[in-house]
């Protein structure tokens, strides 16, 4: 698919400037509300962002270098973008050798020289391009498509400057505050990267999690750094567009910024930029690795196969799924091609770019190879075996609940039935052809594009054959072995859907006469169809922003304030500290005594809790029923909890439940909480009763916050019994005592 490039300035290139602020301004004015809120979140977006854009230019001047010796002939955009992303990988490989080797280098004053040095190598790369360019006086019609990315960048702003779990989502709740963020956040406490028994997402790919580390070094402290760890992660979407846009523009400027426009303004790409996740590392990875992809299809250099498999192994180092949705189809692709273009030879270059994706992935292999005696432990261990420190009920409950199939919780609760479960038809159908999320409108011009391919018999592109491939490879894969396929796990299927829409539509601008009409002449004022393809163009992205805004106004939920009549200020840029000294539920655990140190029972959201919290993930022996297990009396448990620091036990009723009927939770701990919830009763446990009978008091009760509660309040399971009573409190906080007494 190309496009003939217009020709001509009909643009002032000032006009367009100031439009794009405004457009941009107008759409964060619009979502954000209150102007001081606006201002506020301008601000840390800028100093923030300011951080981000720091780390993301360093990187690309440590790894610009070798990028131009193996890629030379390529666009400078590709290249640039590639050096980027291989220099994030460079920044995020160092962190994990030197946090795992050493201990307290992880600070400011270590990694600062760093930037700073990767930032001057960049600018003396980019001297001679900076001297050369120029400010065009005027640019062609085109070029409005930024107006509408700009409105995207507001609506990017707007989220991203919200504090981290303040997004309505269960990945923002739980897996930001558990993992995402916790897990650096204790790295730097500790100056230490290592495993951690009582969280399993430690052992992933932490490639991303790494650069928020890198954020949190180079700010002070988790809190400070948390902001420009969220722009980090909205980074790699800018870093995706970028590339489309300037690897396509040589040869088919109109796809270029068709494809760029569809991909950044996907509603899940700019739900995703709101919140310190890893998916849009996956999206900027993928997105290179097909631009390289490309290069090889049409000039077949080793150099380009290299870059291609360095780019696949970046993307499995943020998230094992993409050895899926990235490495995998990708590798089919280059291992079919060159059966269809007759050179065998050509699997040489498969071979070497499956190499250079292992080696950007093995730092992780062999992390968890040392510490579980697995390379990709939490998987994989009915074939490596169970590590020593992993209960077997742990185990297999992280299998039932990551398997294909929806099983029964682990431990089952007596007289569970498991709920009627969709089918795969139907949730492919729920979740993706009547999703929001892919875009409405994206789904049918991607749709489109496929079904010109297969109409075409000759002339056909063989990378956009390679596109449909992998788009195809991608949704077979969330489908077949993901557990209820969430739409979040696709999110790499937005790079192939972009790219085939922004092609289909540059290519209908391309034609020159109404087909529909015999002996039509061709417009004076252009081809046919350009009028119909901007039209398609204007159509989808327009509504992609309405759905985006919808999203916004439902995600972005305020906290609560103490009385209804006494609603809270903005969140907008509020400090990680204040969220955690003021939050609901956090601020009880902030308010005990400083040397306190509590033990959650059911929470694992940890990332504003104290940072001597205990915790354990749903996948991870819970400590208080290790020693029920352990058949030690409450005195016994007192004592041993008490010997560890630990002074009061954090009882989250809802989630409890929550975990009991979906993963499942221990016996000891859940299955008389279940019973209470069907008879109404009030909320206790056996063990809870033993150790208040050796002085354990109840300190404080949280309530259930009123509707508009924070996204940090636990949502129901949709088989949580609904008679469950309202009265009972989110959370009861226990005081163990000193020393067990006798009552």
């Amino acid at each position: 698919m190309t496009s003939q490039d217009a020709q001509g300035g009909t643009l002032p290139t000032a006009a367009l400037v100031v439009a794009v602020v405004l457009a941009g301004a107008a759409v964060l004015l619009a979502t954000v509300r209150t102007p001081p809120a606006v201002l506020r979140a301008l601000i840390t977006a800028l100093t923030e962002g300011g951080m981000a854009a720091l780390i993301v230019i360093a990187a690309g001047g440590w790894a610009y270098p070798l990028v131009k010796r193996l890629a030379g002939g390529a666009s400078t955009a590709l290249c640039a973008v590639t050096a980027a992303l291989g220099g994030l990988w460079m920044l995020s490989t160092a962190m994990l050798l030197v946090g795992s080797l050493t201990t307290g280098l992880l600070t400011g004053w270590v990694w600062w020289p760093v930037v700073a040095a990767g930032v001057a190598l960049a600018a003396w790369q980019g001297r001679t391009r900076v001297e050369g360019w120029h400010w065009p006086a005027a640019l062609d019609g085109r070029a409005l498509v930024w107006v509408l990315v700009a409105m995207a960048v507001g609506l990017w702003i707007a989220g991203a400057m919200l504090p981290p779990g303040f997004i309505s989502s269960f990945a923002d709740d739980y897996d930001v505050l558990e993992y995402h963020l916790q897990l650096p956040r204790q790295y730097t406490l500790d100056q230490h990267v290592r495993t951690l028994d009582c969280n399993v997402y430690s052992h992933y790919p932490l490639g991303v999690e790494m650069l928020y580390l890198l954020c949190m070094c180079l700010r002070g402290g988790a809190y400070e750094g948390m902001y420009a760890a969220k722009m980090i992660h909205g980074a790699f979407g800018v870093l995706a567009a970028v590339a489309v846009f300037g690897a396509l523009r040589r040869d088919a400027d109109t796809r270029a910024r068709f494809s760029a426009a569809l991909l950044v303004t996907t509603p899940m790409a700019v739900y995703l930029s709101w919140m310190a996740m890893v998916e849009l590392a996956q999206v900027a990875y993928l997105a290179v690795a097909l631009l390289w992809l490309r290069q090889w299809l049409h000039s077949r250099q080793l150099g380009w196969a290299v870059a291609l498999g360095a780019m696949m192994g970046g993307a499995c180092a943020v998230k094992y799924l993409s050895v899926g949705f990235v490495l995998g189809p990708l590798a089919v692709v280059m291992l079919v091609y060159p059966i269809f273009a007759r050179r065998p030879a050509l699997w040489g270059h498969g071979a070497v770019a499956l190499l250079a994706a292992a080696l950007a992935f093995a730092p992780w292999l062999v992390r968890n190879g040392l510490a579980a005696g697995n390379p990709v432990f939490p998987l994989g261990s009915q074939l490596f075996g169970r590590p020593n420190f992993w209960p077997a009920e742990c185990q297999q409950r992280w299998i039932d609940g990551h398997g294909v199939d929806f099983k029964p919780p682990v431990p089952t609760p007596a007289g569970y039935q498991m709920p009627p479960q969709p089918t795969p038809v139907e949730m492919f159908y729920g979740n993706f052809v009547l999703s929001q999320w892919f875009g409405p409108l994206s789904k049918v011009v991607a749709a489109l594009a496929i079904c010109v391919l297969i109409a075409t018999t000759r002339g056909v592109d063989p990378w956009d054959g390679a596109l449909a491939a992998v788009l195809v490879m991608q949704l077979g894969v969330w489908g077949a072995f993901t557990r209820g396929m969430p739409p979040r796990f696709a999110a790499p299927a937005l790079v192939p859907m972009a790219l085939l829409g922004g092609g289909m539509l540059a290519q209908l601008g391309a034609v020159q006469t109404n087909p529909f009409r015999r002996g039509a002449i061709r417009p004076s004022y252009g081809p046919w169809g350009m009028a119909p393809a901007i039209g398609g163009f204007f159509a989808t992205v327009v509504i992609n922003l309405l759905v985006c805004y919808g999203v916004y106004n439902q995600a972005g939920a305020p906290p609560v304030g103490d009385s209804p009549g006494n609603p809270p200020p903005p969140l907008h840029g509020v400090s990680g500290q204040d969220v955690a000294t003021y939050g609901l539920p956090w601020r009880h655990a902030q308010q005990l005594p400083p040397s306190s140190r509590v033990l959650l029972v059911g929470d694992a959201k940890v990332f504003y809790f104290p940072a001597n919290t205990a915790y354990a993930t749903v996948f991870n022996a819970q400590k208080l029923d290790e020693l029920i297990r352990a058949g030690l009396g409450a005195r016994e448990i007192v004592a041993r909890l008490r010997g560890e620091g630990i002074t009061h036990l954090w009882f989250d009723w809802y989630e409890i439940q929550r975990l009991a009927l979906t993963y499942g939770f221990p016996a000891s701990l859940s299955s008389e909480l279940l019973e209470r919830a069907r008879t109404g009763e009030a909320p206790s446990l056996p063990i809870i009763r033993e150790l208040e009978a050796v002085g354990m008091t109840r300190a404080e009760e949280i309530e259930l916050p009123p509707a508009t509660a924070p996204a940090s309040a636990p949502a129901t399971a949709p088989s949580e019994p609904t008679t469950a009573p309202a009265p009972w409190p989110l959370v009861t906080i226990y005081a163990l005592p000193a020393a067990p007494v006798e009552k």
